[in-house]
């Protein structure tokens, strides 16, 4: 029935519905196609900056990971770890593990492992409300989570069926309580990172307090960390972890980027979400759909009027052509058709005006279009410059604002260039952006200036157009100012000191490297210099006057380094050790000028809070030359200058040919101490004492001498030295008192089969070693190993180990002297505090340095000060030994002036064990042999 009523509707009719049935579904399609791939590309958008802002978070969190993992390297590779974990160390938690400690490193906790796994130390900070802090052991439950097979133990099961040289570290995220962790776990090796791994160093930190809190400034979005272990991770083809999943909330107003996290055993952990507001995808959507309904109005109304035009106009032709049609169709050729030639082409004008009127109507609906968009490009959160020809000829008002002008029409006009500084003006060119283009960049990270002449740092977008049959440019700026302030504020974290603000050790040798390439690639010899500057005595300063004095100290070190060498390379490489890198061109003199200029700086006084300090320091110079083959090699001649550096009266030493040699044997020196006090292969030699008048031998003093197997003997101001710097000081001490008590007890032993007095021994002790809280237990043990009389044995101190707190030390000394010990003054003579501490500390002992001993026969002033020192000594009921006597004169001027003992080459040169026994034991030789044997 429909059919029928269709084919008696008229061809004009037909014709009428189909045309507007036809334009209305082109209006439509168009709308349609329009709403479809504009909103398309903004979903593009938004997706693409909520992936960078989840990567972004990424990398934070794996930056955490990362450096947690490399700072852990300075506390396992440490000597007193090593010695907590393999021979135990009481006083560690007090001299370590503290709040501003662990706060200091950046973590939250801390626990030490020993080779079998086993908890030796473990710390975790809590904070108070009044923002003090403290610590406290970690808990059994924290330890049984941490240590479960989702936490670390998989690695400690695995890492101890591994070889010492197998062993890595290892660091990632761990989830406890809820929490997540960030962890790093290291093997505890001795400070060259040699030989069997003493156990676990364990570094945590509470990553759920501060991310994403503490880097709001940085992180462009919302990110949350939700703790997830059934989590599935989703792989690609290559078994790695694919990029995150974008998904839209049941709002449609936000779009989150999830990634899967997995924790230090790769299982999962949780999901790292980042959440992005969709504004502009809504603004464009409300957009499109006003400018839909505008455009459904405005159809509505054309196809009306054109509905009405076409009935009147061409309906009533094909009326006409209908009719002539059918009688054409009926046989009736005798009626004519009323149609001039005209009416086809009358009909065609017609229709061509009709779809020009369309066309008219079109380009209204477009123009409306283009300010649509023209609303959007101008609300835009970017700033958008058109360039035509290398002019500005639209902007918008966050471009404005990026480049602090009043107006959008200041910046019109403008040239693209004057928006560059001159040194960077090339990046601005059109020709440089064409050819960018036509090489597929887009994206560049250039400096513009504002309407004030300040540099504000943009990222740019570069985007080909027509515009009006020309080719031009759509900038799109972003303002990164502020996110450039945060890299350089994390890049000056990484690179400098904290204490003194210059270059970190790290910085320096990366800073170093390409240049010493470049000096010895080019021959270049001589013409860059290192200065290696040692801080002596430094940690003596931190020991009395703590560490805000001296971390003053290391600050006014540093204003002074970079004042008398500005536009230099200037580094803290260790605690008390700085480096100066200069090029000396213009005059190779310079870095010496440098160097003594420091050296008279530091015979001025230093006073920090009303405290004086005196500072001295030892420089070595080193010029770089082709014999240096890297950076380490450098380092180390220029460290050994400066260690010969603190012999010389200049305490400047310059790094020569002849000291290669030297330099090698004081490397193998530092790698071989270690073991030699391991294996006892550093023994004493005894120089005897003798009573002045008579020349009976009274005693010994115990001197360290070492017998390298390809060195050959290694002087003591060599290696004791590189003891106190590597903290085994108190090993040595303790291993030379050890052997001298054993050579004693034997010696007294022989000696009183023959009927002979025994003899005393006296033992040097270094400043760590005589306040060592072990040591008069140790004393104790030592005495009642070797069955010694007390008063056999003589420990020398030297006057600076008396500088601090003067209660302390005096109550050491008479803790020592209850048992029977006897205390030396070793190197007496350095004036008036000198003889004030004859008085003021329980001594027994005085032993005259030998710079008096010199000036006795030549000097009678000399004579004189000597005479009264022996003079006061006697008063004080003190026992005066004189050093150094080389020959006869000196021997009677020391006997004239009463000196009581003396000792020196005149009598005796220090002598072996073995040598001892034969001139001093007068025992049976058999006997003899007996004990040697046992005491070595």
């Amino acid at each position: 029935m429909r059919r029928k009523i269709f084919k008696q509707v008229k061809l004009s009719t037909k014709t009428t519905l189909l045309f507007g049935v036809g334009l209305t579904a082109i209006a439509a399609s168009c709308l349609f196609l329009t709403r479809h791939f504009f909103l398309y590309n903004i979903d593009l958008i938004e997706k693409s900056q909520v992936l960078r802002d989840n990567y972004q978070a990424q990398a934070i969190i794996e930056l955490l990971v990362e450096e947690q993992e490399e700072r852990s390297y300075d506390w396992a590779y440490w000597d007193e770890t090593y010695e907590l974990v393999t021979k135990g160390a009481p006083d560690y938690r007090k001299r370590n593990l503290f709040y501003d400690g662990l706060k200091a490193l950046n973590i939250d906790l801390m626990i030490i492992l020993n080779r079998e796994g086993r908890v030796i130390e473990s710390v975790i900070a809590k904070k108070l409300m009044n923002a003090d802090g403290f610590v406290k052991p970690v808990s059994t439950e924290l330890k049984q989570d941490l240590f479960s097979g989702s936490g670390l133990q998989p690695y400690l099961d695995h890492a101890v069926t591994l070889s010492d040289s197998l062993q890595r570290s290892r660091s990632g995220l761990v989830s406890v309580d809820d929490e997540i962790w960030v962890f790093s776990i290291t093997p505890v090796l001795n400070s060259l990172g040699e030989g069997e791994v003493g156990g676990w160093l364990v570094w945590g930190r509470h990553l759920s307090s501060i991310f994403p809190s503490h880097y709001k400034k940085v992180l462009s979005a919302k990110n949350t960390i939700q703790i997830d272990h059934s989590v599935k991770v989703i792989v690609g083809n290559n078994n790695s972890i694919s990029a995150p999943l974008v998904t839209l909330d049941r709002s449609g107003e936000h779009l989150s980027a999830r990634v899967s996290l997995s924790d230090i055993n790769g299982n999962p952990l949780g999901v790292l979400t980042t959440t992005e507001p969709r504004r502009i995808y809504q603004e464009g959507n409300r957009l499109i759909s006003r400018l839909a309904i505008v455009l459904f109005a405005v159809a509505m109304v054309i196809g009306g009027v054109t509905f009405y035009l076409f009935r009147l106009k061409v309906g009533r032709r094909f009326t006409v052509l209908e009719k002539g049609l059918q009688s054409l169709a009926q046989g009736e050729y005798n009626s004519k058709m009323k149609v001039d030639g005209n009416d086809e082409v009358s009909m065609v004008s017609e229709a061509i005006n009709q779809l020009l009127s369309a066309s008219s109507h079109t380009r209204d609906t477009l123009n409306d279009v283009v300010q649509k968009f023209d609303a959007l490009y101008h609300s835009s959160n970017l700033g958008l410059l058109m360039v035509l020809d290398g002019k500005i000829v639209d902007t918008n008002k966050t471009m404005a604002n990026i480049l602090a002008y009043e107006l959008e029409q200041h910046l019109i006009g403008k040239t693209l260039q004057s928006l560059c500084p001159n040194d960077r003006s090339d990046v601005c060119s059109i020709e440089f952006m064409y050819q960018a283009i036509r090489k597929g960049e887009r994206y560049f990270d250039v400096e513009l200036l504002s309407a004030d002449e300040r540099k504000i740092a943009c990222k740019l977008e570069v985007t080909l157009i027509h515009q009006q049959g020309e080719e031009a440019l759509i900038l799109s700026v972003k303002d990164i100012s502020k996110q450039k302030v945060q890299e350089g504020i994390i890049q000056q974290l990484e690179q400098r000191d904290s204490v003194s603000g210059l270059l970190n050790r790290q910085s320096v040798f990366t800073a170093l490297r390409p240049a010493l390439s470049t000096h010895v690639t080019d021959g270049d010899n001589n013409k860059l210099a290192v200065l290696y500057i040692k801080l002596e005595r430094f940690n003596v300063i931190s020991g009395i006057f703590g560490h805000q004095i001296s971390d003053s100290v290391i600050k006014h070190l540093a204003e002074v380094f970079s004042g008398f060498a500005p536009n230099c390379l200037i580094g803290r490489v260790a605690e008390s050790e700085f480096i100066i890198a200069m090029e000396s061109e213009k005059n190779i003199a310079e870095p010496d000028l440098c160097a003594e200029k420091i050296i008279q700086h530091m015979h001025q006084p230093l006073i920090i809070d009303g405290v004086e300090i005196d500072l001295s320091v030892s420089i070595g110079v080193v010029f770089v030359c082709s014999s240096f083959k890297s950076i380490d090699e450098l380092m180390r001649g220029a460290e050994f200058a400066a260690d010969r550096a603190r012999y010389k009266k200049s305490r400047i030493q310059v790094f020569n040919r002849e000291m290669v040699q030297q330099a090698k044997n004081h490397l193998m020196a530092q790698r071989d101490i270690a073991k030699a006090i391991r294996l006892g292969e550093i023994s004493p030699y005894y120089q005897p004492i003798v009573k002045s008048d008579t020349g009976e031998v009274l005693g010994f003093e115990a001197l360290a001498r070492w017998s390298h197997p390809v060195l050959g003997a290694v002087s003591p101001a060599i290696f004791i030295p590189m003891a106190e710097e590597r903290n085994l000081i108190v090993a040595l001490g303790e291993q030379i008192l050890n052997k001298a008590c054993a050579f004693i007890s034997v010696l007294n032993q022989c000696r009183a089969q023959s009927g002979l007095n025994p003899l005393s021994v006296h033992v040097n002790f270094s400043s760590p070693h005589f306040s060592h809280d072990s040591l008069v237990p140790f004393l104790e043990d030592i005495l009642t190993k070797y069955a010694i009389r007390p008063e056999n044995l003589v420990i020398e101190i030297t006057e600076s180990m008396l500088i601090g707190s003067a209660s302390d030390i005096i109550h050491r000394m008479n803790m020592i002297k209850k048992l029977g010990v006897k205390l030396a003054l070793d190197d007496f003579g350095t004036g008036y505090s000198a003889l004030n501490t004859l008085c003021a500390f329980p001594l027994d002992i005085v032993k005259l340095d030998r710079s008096f001993v010199r000036q006795l026969g030549g000097d009678p002033k000399g004579e004189v000060l000597v005479r009264h020192i022996v003079m006061m000594s006697k008063e004080l009921g003190l026992v005066m030994v004189a050093e150094g006597v080389e020959n006869q004169a000196q021997k009677n001027t020391l006997v004239s002036l009463l000196v009581d003992e003396i000792q020196g080459y005149y009598f005796y040169k220090p002598m072996s064990a073995d040598d001892a026994f034969d001139k001093f034991s007068y025992g049976d030789r058999l006997v003899r042999k007996a004990l040697l044997q046992i005491i070595r």
